[in-house]
């Protein structure tokens, strides 16, 4: 398997793409209608999006899932319980506070869309370590 500084590419792959799609559960079907009042949105600014963002989004995710993966080497983690108990606090005291960004300085202070994007985050990072980990 190919690697980069002991992390397999191909866990990262398959982890950011699980990642993304958490995203696509989250914002595409289970939260969207929040989400969108939270941040003021419409469906036709939805629709009106040009689509080609959405490989930036994978490009974050795969960023990101090489991140958790680079720091699970590090820790020697290759179990999905100890994965998932390492994820835990990057996702609280990391990501839950960078994703607040938005909510504290934005122009919407929307509590509803910032639990969709916190908890995504929360969830995508668990999600990304507990894939990882089947990838030593």
């Amino acid at each position: 398997m190919p690697r980069v500084s002991g992390v397999n590419l191909v866990g990262v792959f398959v982890a950011g793409l699980a990642m993304f799609f958490v995203g696509f559960v989250w914002y595409g079907m289970l939260f969207s209608d929040t989400w969108m009042a939270g941040r003021g949105y419409v469906l036709e600014d939805m629709e009106a999006a040009n689509p080609a963002w959405m490989a930036g989004g994978f490009l974050i995710e795969l960023v990101m899932a090489f991140g958790i993966g680079w720091l699970m080497k590090r820790a020697n983690i290759s179990r999905l319980s100890t994965g998932i108990g390492f994820a835990l606090p990057l996702a609280l005291l990391i990501a839950l506070p960078l994703t607040s960004y938005e909510f504290v300085y934005g122009v919407y202070h929307s509590v509803g869309a910032w639990l969709v994007d916190v908890s995504h985050r929360v969830v995508a990072i668990l999600v990304g370590a507990a894939v990882l980990s089947f990838f030593d």
